[in-house]
């Protein structure tokens, strides 16, 4: 049985523009389901709590909460800023709407790697050797890092990683743990999407 963890909260990144994908990128629908629904039920699987990260007005009807940018303008980073502001728990899962192979098996993972490590970020590496800052915890006391970022004018979601404690997971070790180098794959274009959809059909 998969745990709840109390001291977690789940954030939903849905408040990109999608410019080269034509259309929001959280209304798009695999194996049935919006990826906004799908990241939400993967969120929902572990978290004490769930929200969104957008345009309230996007989401009106919505039984889940919704958060504005406190800082519009300032890509994910301000995201997760807002996030950080508004949760109640110590720390926050943040999910961009655009992972199609993301598992609630991994969130978890992840998690229980957050709670014993204790750092400010906790975030994991792919195959390639890049950092996957748009699946990772946060503690709510990175906020005053996050802030002294946004307001220098660095927008990018490593930008205070520098500053603070953070917990890197080797690709070797997610590997380790069993799962596939896809698991961090985004959708930014239509073709993306295309792809995603038939390897969902196939999983």
């Amino acid at each position: 049985m998969r745990r709840r963890f109390s001291l977690l909260t789940g954030f939903v990144l849905a408040g990109g523009e999608s410019r080269r994908m034509g259309r929001p990128k959280w209304q798009l629908v695999l194996g049935g389901e919006t990826m906004l629904e799908r990241q939400l039920r993967l969120l929902g699987s572990i978290c004490r709590a769930v929200a969104i990260l957008g345009p309230p007005q996007n989401f009106a009807g919505l039984q889940v909460p919704v958060f504005p940018d406190e800082l519009p303008g300032r890509g994910p980073l301000g995201g997760i800023y807002s996030g950080l502001l508004r949760m109640r728990t110590d720390y926050g899962l943040f999910l961009s709407c655009d992972l199609p192979f993301m598992e609630a098996r991994f969130l978890e993972f992840l998690a229980r790697r957050a709670l014993e490590a204790c750092a400010d970020v906790t975030v994991a590496r792919s195959r390639d050797g890049n950092l996957e800052p748009l699946c990772a915890i946060y503690r709510r006391r990175a906020v005053r890092a996050i802030r002294a970022s946004l307001q220098a004018g660095e927008n990018m979601t490593r930008a205070f990683y520098p500053r603070v404690p953070c917990e890197v997971i080797p690709w070797r070790e997610v590997a380790r743990a069993g799962f596939a180098s896809r698991i961090f794959g985004n959708m930014n274009t239509q073709q993306d999407y295309d792809e995603a959809r038939r390897a969902i059909a196939e999983w």
